[in-house]
């Protein structure tokens, strides 16, 4: 194998390393993501729950102030009860507090189940609160160790960059821009080995004269 082709096949080796590290450096960002995502979604349940405890101490104080407009009403009527003349203007005052009356039952019935949601989503709050906390820390722990990561892989990639432009330099300047070329246009690949009659990098079945061809390692 020619001095040349030795130092296409080091070039390549630093290569194919700088593009593992890349591809793997490229995954952080959606795994951050994803890591953010989970912490969102369990804030989202939190707000949620806790927007909905909002909106039923505002129908809670509604029906309360309800209650007692109703209840100033009947308070009211048995007060007519004692100015009424004859039958037919008392069993008018009975229907309109019976009716009031039945209101406000009405309402007081659905304040009790607001009391009772309220007291189910209070038992259920902490468990929200537990997954948000634990969801945060594992978050931040996580993103902690990935930086850790990134910061290495971005320390060994200066390092292959600086390693690729020594294996480069000895290369004639024609050998070298036709190896930077195909390199950028195919991934950062250039070199493959032939594998069972195949190319490494594209996979398809080489010709016999080009395995030949490449057998003479001449060029």
């Amino acid at each position: 194998m020619t001095e040349e082709l030795l130092q296409h096949w080091r070039l390549h080796e630093i290569d194919e390393e700088a593009v593992r590290h890349e591809a793997e450096r490229a995954r952080f960002p959606e795994r951050r993501r994803t890591l953010a995502a989970h912490v969102a979604a369990e804030r989202s349940r939190l707000d949620a729950h806790d927007a909905h405890a909002a909106q039923r101490e505002r129908r809670r104080r509604e029906l309360e102030r309800d209650i007692a407009s109703l209840e100033e009403q009947e308070k009211r009527f048995r007060r007519q009860l004692d100015a009424v003349t004859n039958q037919q203007q008392f069993e008018a005052v009975q229907h309109e507090i019976a009716g009031v009356a039945g209101k406000r039952s009405d309402l007081e019935t659905e304040v009790l189940t607001l009391m009772e949601d309220d007291e189910r989503a209070g038992v259920q709050r902490p468990s929200l609160v537990a997954a948000l906390d634990r969801a945060e820390r594992d978050a931040a722990a996580t993103v902690a160790t990935l930086d850790e990561s990134e910061a290495t892989l971005v320390a060994r990639l200066a390092e292959l960059d600086a390693a690729r432009t020594a294996a480069a330099t000895p290369l004639e300047p024609a050998a070298r821009s036709r190896y930077e070329r195909i390199r950028a246009s195919r991934g950062g690949r250039a070199v493959a080995a032939i594998e069972k009659g195949a190319c490494g990098g594209c996979f398809r079945a080489q010709p016999p004269h080009a395995l030949q061809e490449a057998r003479r390692a001449d060029r």
